[in-house]
């Protein structure tokens, strides 16, 4: 436990890293004017130096992958249903995805907020549907095979 433990937080971290930096790309190819813009700058102006606004964007895009990676084990828990683990879930990340996603890299205006929380909303609603509809397959598969060796099932 401890090891798989280890495991999600490092693995979750490295990735929300390289993810952050992919984003980083992006987001210069906006505003870098053809050079890379290693952080935007309504970020860089809390720090007294680039290295330090890059290792914090670094750290906080690592926080990111890691409180994503812990968060899926909210999917473990078996005794509670599939809404209230994806509401479990969705607020946990909300609460860190969004306010660092919004300081390091969005303008600070109300239709950005609205925006980001509609995306991340909209993402989670289409994720669940979605899984909904691949678990309901699942079971109504497993159900079948249940009925071809004449054992009873519950729905």
């Amino acid at each position: 436990m401890r090891k798989d433990l280890l495991t999600r937080i490092v693995g979750g971290f490295v990735i929300g890293m390289v993810l952050g930096h992919i984003v980083q790309f992006f987001v210069s190819m906006g505003i870098g004017q053809g050079s890379y813009a290693w952080v935007v700058p309504e970020f860089r102006a809390f720090f007294t130096n680039e290295i330090s606004a890059i290792f914090a964007q670094s750290i906080l895009t690592g926080l990111i992958g890691v409180t994503f990676a812990l968060a899926a084990l909210i999917f473990e828990v078996a005794r509670w249903g599939m809404l209230k683990q994806y509401s479990a879930h969705f607020l946990v990340t909300a609460m860190i995805w969004i306010p660092i996603v919004m300081l390091l890299w969005m303008p600070k205006t109300m239709a950005n907020v609205l925006s980001l929380v509609a995306s991340f909303l909209g993402t989670y609603i289409i994720t669940w549907f979605l899984q909904y509809k691949f678990s309901k397959r699942d079971i109504e598969k497993i159900n079948a095979i249940l009925s071809e060796r004449g054992e009873e099932h519950d729905d």
